[in-house]
């Protein structure tokens, strides 16, 4: 599967009408890896900073602050059962980046920081984890027009998105 999706991004890359075509697409929109079942959002945060925090405890949560760097915001949200109370299902992935280093390729996923969430009433599944394993790619596409891709996995928990491929712009 990690393969599929390199070669999906090489192809992007090489071709400019693709590139194009990508970066004309809302920009709340995974690309190409929403599951069908859900919907997907993507927020920009600019002049923020995450805290990882611990509760009383010792469960992560996360805090968005005011400060020098951006928060990118990803979030999958899967199509409530009305029929059941408790049938929501929510996973978000945060990432701070220092605005003046955007461009990054690093399979080093423990100095950066990532967090995956997964929200639902999942019986002692549920809570916020750094995401450790993986690599992460932000390359510039076109002036101030930046590609993320983010391939992850964590340990501690079940999850639905593991990949996040996005493009996102500055202005």
């Amino acid at each position: 599967m990690k393969y599929v999706w390199f070669v999906i991004f090489f192809m992007m890359m090489l071709s400019c009408k693709t590139i194009d075509k990508t970066l004309a697409r809302k920009s709340d929109n995974f690309l190409n890896a929403c599951p069908e079942e859900g919907n997907c959002s993507f927020k920009l945060l600019k002049n923020k900073s995450l805290n990882i925090l611990t509760d009383n405890l010792g469960e992560l949560y996360t805090k968005i602050n005011e400060g020098d760097n951006l928060v990118l915001v990803f979030e999958y949200e899967k199509n409530m059962n009305l029929d059941l109370q408790d049938s929501g299902y929510k996973e978000q992935i945060f990432i701070e980046l220092n605005p003046n280093a955007l461009e990054i390729e690093t399979y080093n996923l423990k100095t950066k920081k990532l967090v995956f969430a997964r929200l639902c009433y999942c019986k002692g599944q549920t809570g916020y984890y750094k995401i450790k394993k993986g690599n992460l790619s932000i390359k510039k596409v076109k002036n101030k027009n930046y590609h993320i891709m983010l391939n992850f996995k964590v340990d501690e928990v079940p999850q639905v998105i593991s990949t996040v491929n996005q493009v996102f712009s500055l202005k």
